[in-house]
């Protein structure tokens, strides 16, 4: 491999870049899960209140169908495969729905009978796109150990050799790394919220 770049740091480097962009990667992974999540609770929130708002109209006058405004869904990535996760749900439940673009707007219909089911469904795709998240996590952390060089390996077999201020730093970036993964979760939430 030193021969592809010239020299032995061109492979360091190689490697690093290799390294970060698998771990910024993941980062990307877990606050889209997030913001999935949230989105999803957000919109058991909505739901709720549109089952619960009482009119003063006779019963036969009551609406029979509610929307709920799919906007924060529609600026994550993937929207289109959201939209199908959200359907097959709502399919297996056995709850009618429709997908309805108004201008640049798309809306979820539903019944209003169904609110508390369609609510319960977003709650269960909130867990498990969290679920979902740890796992997808899991596998890339395994993966990641099984794809290292056999150098690698080696290095992780033999760590009491390294010296220790080495082993401290390299844990202290990796800490300061996942920090601030959090902290940019936790911004996400805090801004969905409003906070």
């Amino acid at each position: 491999m030193p021969s592809d770049f010239g020299d032995e740091s061109g492979e360091k480097l190689f490697d690093w870049m290799l390294r970060l962009g698998e771990e910024a990667g993941q980062a990307a992974m877990s606050r889209s899960a997030a913001r999935v999540s949230m989105a999803f609770r957000n919109a058991t929130g909505e739901i709720s209140r549109t089952s619960s708002v009482e009119t003063d109209a006779p019963a036969e006058d009551a609406p029979e169908w509610a929307k709920l405004n799919l906007h924060e869904f529609k600026s994550l990535p993937e929207f289109e495969t959201i939209k199908q996760v959200i359907d097959e749900k709502l399919n297996r439940e056995a709850l009618r729905h429709e997908f309805f673009d108004e201008g640049e707007k798309t809306y979820l219909i539903f019944k209003v009978d169904d609110a508390p089911e369609v609510s319960r469904c977003f709650s269960e795709l909130a867990d498990e796109t969290t679920r979902a998240c740890k796992k997808a996590e899991q596998r890339l952390s395994r993966e990641h150990g099984r794809d290292a060089p056999a150098k690698d390996k080696a290095a992780l077999k033999d760590a009491d050799k390294e010296p220790l201020q080495d082993r401290v730093e390299a844990f202290r970036k990796s800490a300061e790394l996942a920090e601030s993964a959090r902290g940019i979760n936790r911004e996400i939430i805090d801004k969905a919220r409003g906070r």
